[in-house]
């Protein structure tokens, strides 16, 4: 049976963690979000987190985000080298209070879900357009993806590194996953962005994605380059539709995003009943 977008928004973007998870605050800042059991970890680091029942706090007094940070890197190491943190990826993020605020601290991403940190990203919707009907370019996420592994994705996706700017990811990674070059990734439209909030085994997914769309030519094929990516299919919108309404197809932000551009360019329309309460769902 195809699944409710309205329910499937809901889990993807709604989730409230302030009755099952613990408030982690970085300099007075709300940061990010814990599992108690998670919080109990961070309690054997008392020099660096005050664990109490109401929530936790990063302590300490540190001169700048560099040095702050560097103290964190050190807990999450360790964490990672008892199995408490997985998929380390060897790649930085920053932790603001905004994507536009000075940065907090920077850390690990593979960390990020666990301490409920918002993270920024990026992604690409590839359209074409074919006797005037327009499709969009589907990937299938590799088998040897530590995340949603032989899912459908956009085009593009990607999380933004730190000290990364969003139009300056877009490009990388359009060049590293479907192989568009950077002449032709910076034709990318910024239209918007999207929030997608919920829980996961980790603890907390919070991202905020920028949201691309570019028109490539219709004689244009992808060509990934750096293994994430199985395999890549143009499909008639008319046909993205019902896959979105089939559970576990595509990667749950991928699917957002989706919908975000089909509501957009009117595939998805005010005559569904639902359409206020998906748009309601997924702004930031």
């Amino acid at each position: 049976m195809p699944r409710n977008l309205t329910s499937f928004v809901d889990e993807a973007c709604g989730f409230d963690p302030t009755d099952s998870m613990l408030p982690l605050t970085v300099e007075g800042v709300l940061a990010g979000w814990v599992k108690k059991s998670f919080a109990e970890h961070l309690s054997e680091f008392p020099e660096l987190f005050s664990v109490r029942g109401r929530g936790v706090g990063m302590v300490g007094r540190f001169e700048s985000a560099e040095h702050r940070s560097a103290a964190l890197t050190e807990t999450v190491e360790t964490l990672a080298e008892r199995g408490f943190i997985q998929g380390w990826r060897d790649e930085q993020v920053s932790v603001a209070e905004s994507f536009y605020s000075p940065p907090l601290l920077y850390v690990e991403r593979a960390a990020t879900r666990y301490f409920g940190f918002t993270t920024y990203a990026v992604h690409l919707n590839g359209l074409t357009i074919k006797d005037g009907e327009a499709w969009m370019w589907i990937a299938e996420r590799a088998d040897s993806r530590p995340v949603d592994p032989g899912k459908h994705d956009n085009l593009v996706a990607g999380m933004i590194a730190r000290g990364a700017t969003p139009l300056g990811t877009v490009i990388k990674e359009a060049n590293e996953e479907a192989g568009l070059g950077a002449g032709l990734a910076s034709k990318a439209r910024s239209t918007g962005a999207i929030r997608c909030k919920r829980q996961v085994d980790e603890g907390l997914h919070h991202e905020i994605t920028f949201v691309h769309d570019i028109v490539l030519p219709a004689d244009f094929v992808p060509k990934n380059l750096d293994g994430e990516v199985k395999s890549f299919r143009c499909l008639p919108v008319s046909e993205v539709i019902p896959m979105l309404e089939t559970p576990g197809l595509f990667t749950m932000d991928a699917a957002v995003v989706i919908l975000d551009c089909l509501i957009r360019r009117g595939e998805l329309s005010a005559a569904r009943e639902d359409y206020l309460d998906i748009i309601h769902a997924i702004r930031p």
